[in-house]
């Protein structure tokens, strides 16, 4: 009995210590294994595994880690199966590398051809990604002599303003008037320059590389542009030129639309029925939309399109009251406030109110949806 209970024991010992060391032995075994993957696999293992995690990504809509990985693969410096070249150029189109996508599908379609797996979406791939890769050659940015070439353009099209002082406001006293143009108050602006036109398409596409307008012209004002899109033009502008252009202010707008701050309640013309000949507005455009610039006549600063075309962006920001709390000596605008101004009217205005030379109006400065916003440059001497 006694024999039988130590041959037990014996026995018991003896398979717990093989169960112990069956453990550790499989723990050491499975360790290596994870690195084993990157580092002691025949690389063609290497790459079917690289490729069906990055299918798990591609899946996941985890576009930017997908292509991580089959990078990896192309280091392993291994002829790379067709299904590698769908996954690699589908991931790098996602993520916008629209040469090195075409690249990719293109090897694709070469390896296995119609009768890919692939095949199909592959070709539409190819497809989109030319599309895409044209746009983006619209949208890229000029050569800086280019881009210096189109800025002189537009600075010889800048007419000098000489300052003075004039009575700001509703001096008409036109039953139309806004409480916004009120009460008149004297100003004094300093010497100026303001473009002859507004900013073309064709200005605009030289320094940005797309045209965003609805009514497409080279020479027809830009538009479908917000206040924010105008002060990215103006920093590339100046960045090309070395000059200091900016948007004129409210106050430099309505001097220069009266002719110098005079009497002048249509910019050029002394009558409404005298509109035809100096602005495209409703009664000659809302069918059209925008016209060239410089199709009327200007006004007797040599400023065409101050009334209808498309409204112009200005410098301010918005206050109805500001009137009456603004400073005499160039001023500036309030210090704060939601929207920026705009003035002069545009195609689809209606007289008498949106194109009277006093008549303000205002807009968010994100916002550029609408086809009746463009602008006009304003530099100091």
């Amino acid at each position: 009995m006694y024999t039988i209970r130590i041959e037990y024991i014996r026995q018991a010992v003896i398979s717990s210590i093989f169960s112990v060391a069956l453990m550790m032995a499989v723990h050491a075994a499975v360790m290596p294994v994870v690195s084993a993957q990157e580092k002691e696999l025949p690389p063609e293992i290497q790459v079917d595994i690289l490729i069906s995690a990055a299918e798990k990504d591609i899946l996941a809509g985890k576009w930017k880690d997908a292509v991580r990985g089959l990078e990896k693969a192309l280091k392993l410096g291994v002829k790379l199966p067709g299904e590698f070249h769908f996954h690699y150029g589908k991931a790098l189109f996602k993520t916008g590398n629209y040469d090195d996508s075409l690249s990719s599908l293109t090897s694709y379609l070469t390896l296995v051809g119609k009768d890919g797996e692939y095949y199909e979406e592959a070709v539409t791939l190819v497809v989109d990604a030319k599309d895409e890769q044209e746009d983006a050659k619209l949208r890229s940015s000029e050569s800086k002599h280019q881009r210096t070439e189109a800025a002189g353009e537009t600075e010889d099209n800048m007419v000098y303003i000489k300052g003075g002082c004039f009575d700001m406001g509703n001096i008409f006293g036109d039953a139309e008037a806004e409480r916004n143009e009120k009460p008149i108050h004297t100003v004094c602006v300093d010497d100026f320059y303001l473009g002859k036109t507004e900013v073309t398409q064709k200005q605009w596409t030289d320094i940005i590389g797309y045209n965003p307008a609805k009514f497409k012209g080279g020479n027809c004002p830009v538009e479908r542009i917000s206040w924010n899109d105008v002060q990215d033009f103006i920093k590339k502008l100046n960045k090309a030129t070395g000059m200091n252009y900016r948007l004129p202010t409210e106050a430099e707008w309505e001097y220069a639309a009266r002719n110098g701050g005079g009497k002048e309640k249509w910019a050029g013309a002394d009558k409404e029925s005298e509109l035809d000949e100096y602005a495209w507005y409703y009664s000659n455009s809302a069918r059209d939309g925008t016209h060239a610039v410089a199709g009327k006549k200007p006004n007797g600063l040599g400023l065409y399109d101050m009334m209808g075309n498309v409204w112009e962006w200005c410098s301010d920001l918005y206050d109805r009251n500001y009137y009456e709390n603004s400073p005499a000596k160039n001023p500036q605008g309030p210090s704060d406030g939601l929207t920026r101004v705009l003035r002069g009217g545009a195609w689809i205005s209606k007289p008498p109110n949106c194109l009277r030379t006093v008549d303000r109006n205002d807009f968010d400065p994100d916002l550029k949806k609408f086809a009746t916003a463009g602008f006009r440059l304003a530099r100091d001497q």
